[in-house]
């Protein structure tokens, strides 16, 4: 998508961003300081930990911008004093988030020289050489630092609008899927018991990059993992075992689609993507989710319209339906007399 045609997300997610923004902001600082904690002794770390927080960091990093812009975009419209003083306080978490995650991929860069697995690399005279020179130093026995720590607390509230479901999975193990009320599927989290530690796997849903709610979906899911992943620890103390996160894969379906056609030229006008099973606003964006790269690549106005109630028998009906191309709207309640001359308009005025 060129930036001259930025597909941006409507106004009214701004609380939201404003929300993941702190929450990911919070989330950077305590991520610093764990790792401030852990320069002098990154022994204690390995690499699939310090690979997985440069990934994530650097990831986030280069989203800032689009984020930034995004503000940028809203701030031009017409904006109530509550909107303009939310938007700010957006572009102050995106800037010392930026900042803070230089920090951490500074200090995560650092630590990676010297992770356990380095340290297993070497040979005994490799070994004691850096010991002796001060590279490596080995773990205190002693609990005097650690008796004194006060690790701080947290509770796990969900975000605004975001609910999940719970089912239990293979090995005694939860699966958590959390959805936003219009953003749709977020992802899961498997917490799976393994003796005296518990395996947490994050899997963020799948989609297409340049979708704008894309990245909307995956700050979001960041706050909600780290701050879910925070609350495990609390719980059970130490002995968490992340795994590199992966892309969610939701329940493969066929989804119809109908290109509308210029009634002289045949050229399509536009597209129509029916998810039949939808009745709500986070179940339409599933289906858009789906369908970004396909609608992107035909770059026709599309709509995708949700399951048909019938108001007046073979006559009229009506459904919710959500404009996600080229501009987005928010889903609403379209009855057929109104929604199917808009479209028999489209294909009489291509020509």
């Amino acid at each position: 998508m060129s930036k001259n045609h930025r597909n941006f997300p409507p106004l009214d997610l701004l609380p939201m961003l404003s929300h993941a923004t702190a929450g990911a902001l919070d989330a950077s600082q305590d991520q610093l300081a764990n790792l401030e904690k852990a320069k002098n002794k990154p022994h204690v770390l390995d690499d699939e930990t310090i690979d997985g927080v440069i990934k994530s960091y650097t990831k986030q990093n280069k989203s800032i911008p689009d984020q930034k812009e995004l503000c940028a975009h809203w701030r031009s419209q017409k904006l109530s004093s509550d909107q303009i003083k939310m938007i700010d306080g957006v572009l102050i978490n995106l800037n010392e988030m930026e900042k803070i995650n230089q920090k951490i991929l500074s200090l995560a860069k650092h630590c990676k020289e010297h992770t356990i697995d380095r340290i297993l690399e070497m040979d005994e005279v490799e070994l004691a050489l850096a010991h002796l020179m001060g590279k490596i130093k080995f773990p205190d026995e002693s609990p005097a630092t650690s008796s004194t720590s006060n690790p701080r607390k947290k509770s796990f509230p969900l975000p605004p609008e975001v609910t999940l479901s719970c089912e239990t999975i293979k090995n005694k193990g939860e699966s958590y899927l959390f959805r936003h009320a219009s953003l749709g599927e977020l992802g899961r989290i498997d917490v799976i018991p393994r003796g005296a530690k518990t395996q947490i796997s994050a899997f963020a849903a799948n989609g297409d990059p340049r979708d704008p709610m894309h990245e909307m979906r995956a700050s979001l899911f960041r706050v909600i993992l780290a701050e879910f992943t925070q609350e495990i620890e609390n719980k059970h103390g130490g002995g968490i075992e992340m795994k590199s996160a992966e892309p969610l894969v939701s329940n493969q379906k066929m989804i119809e689609s109908k290109a509308m056609v210029c009634l002289t030229c045949d050229e399509p006008v536009a597209l129509l993507v029916f998810a039949h099973d939808a009745t709500t606003p986070d179940q339409l964006e599933d289906y858009a989710r789906m369908m970004y790269s396909k609608v992107a690549e035909l770059n026709l106005p599309t709509w995708v319209i949700g399951e048909e109630e019938e108001i007046a028998p073979g006559k009229e009906g009506s459904a919710l339906i959500l404009k996600i191309w080229p501009d987005r709207k928010d889903a609403k309640k379209i009855s057929s007399l109104v929604f199917e001359p808009m479209l028999h308009k489209l294909q009489t005025s291509h020509c």
